[in-house]
């Protein structure tokens, strides 16, 4: 008797098909539309569609929606990478130049000892402007722009277009709500992986969100792509190409989240796909002071003042071992 129940379910299952979940969503809000049209009258004959469902139309496109999501961020990083060339030449002449040698005329005129000048103002001062100079103006145009595009309310939409391809690679949709978290946050993405209730598929979120780029390494990664790409290509596109990298990254970071949750799935972590459904929320204008409040004070100096303490203690270090002589040759070239 059970084998007979169970054959009949897995017959009846192949029968309703892997969309059963979203036709019966789809039929719950076309009787809701049914029963609003019954009971509302319109002075339109054909009623106009808002500004956000025009919209949706477009971002959550299957056709354009990964489309107009790469160029939207390809732009963004190009006005971060293109926008803070002036402000770090600007900075990088005021700390590593003028500051540095007033600094040095300062412990001339107290008769420092070279050593102490050197390691505090060759080594922890040194180090540290070059990674304000540097990480600064391209973090204080990068996280407001990106805080304006998630308080606009895209970033879901993002996840919407995504929810597709995590259900094919056998995770939960709702990891695609954690991956878009981890890009600003790590941390926070994985506490948002709560929102899965399968232990299965939480635990494969978790171990994915890494591949999601957060906030503190933006800067890096733009750092990178600017020294590094930028310099090979023509003056004219170097900003371009660098944005394109950026890009590029970011998408081969979602490409291994994907491949990751696959493999996982299918093997130690096997088991089905759980269905859900994605409300999106409206689209809000972006509230610009509180935007910049948020991202430049809550974002950019925190994560600058992380890469400071980190800057300050290794150029030291590196003095140290370049300067300190051992056998009448330094630590650096015993190191070699």
């Amino acid at each position: 008797m059970s084998n007979d129940l169970l054959n009949n379910a897995a017959q009846l299952r192949q029968q309703v098909g892997d969309n059963l979940h979203d036709n019966i969503m789809e039929a719950i809000y076309a009787d809701a539309a049914h029963i609003r049209d019954s009971v509302v009258t319109s002075t339109e004959h054909q009623p106009r569609l808002k500004f956000d469902q025009r919209l949706d139309q477009l971002l959550t496109s299957r056709r354009w929606g990964f489309l107009v999501m790469g160029l939207l961020f390809m732009m963004v990083f190009w006005i971060t990478i293109a926008g803070a060339n002036i402000p770090s030449a600007f900075l990088g002449d005021l700390l590593t130049v003028r500051v540095y040698e007033g600094l040095h005329d300062l412990a001339t005129t107290l008769h420092a000892p070279s050593w102490l000048s050197g390691l505090l103002i060759d080594g922890v001062y040194l180090a540290t402007a070059w990674v304000i100079a540097v990480m600064l103006p391209p973090m204080a145009i990068f996280f407001p722009l990106f805080t304006l595009l998630e308080d606009f309310g895209y970033l879901p939409r993002v996840a919407f277009n995504l929810d597709r391809l995590f259900n094919k690679a056998g995770a939960h949709g709702k990891q695609s709500l954690s991956m878009m978290m981890g890009f600003g946050c790590n941390a926070a993405g994985v506490v948002a992986t709560r929102i899965i209730d399968s232990p299965r598929e939480r635990l494969i979120a978790i171990i994915t969100n890494n591949f999601s780029i957060c906030n503190g390494r933006w800067p890096t990664l733009i750092l990178m792509s600017t020294i590094f790409v930028a310099s090979t290509a023509p003056v004219g596109i170097a900003s371009f190409v660098a944005a394109m990298s950026v890009v590029t990254v970011a998408v081969l970071g979602i490409l291994t989240a994907l491949i990751v949750s696959g493999f996982l799935s299918r093997t130690w972590l096997k088991g089905e796909a759980s269905v859900y459904s994605l409300e999106l929320p409206p689209y809000r204008p972006p509230q610009i002071w509180r935007t910049l409040y948020t991202s430049i004070i809550d974002r950019t100096l925190i994560v600058l003042w992380r890469a400071v303490v980190m800057a300050a203690p290794a150029g030291a270090v590196i003095w140290l071992v370049s300067n300190v002589d051992s056998s009448g040759t330094s630590i650096a070239e015993h190191m070699v």
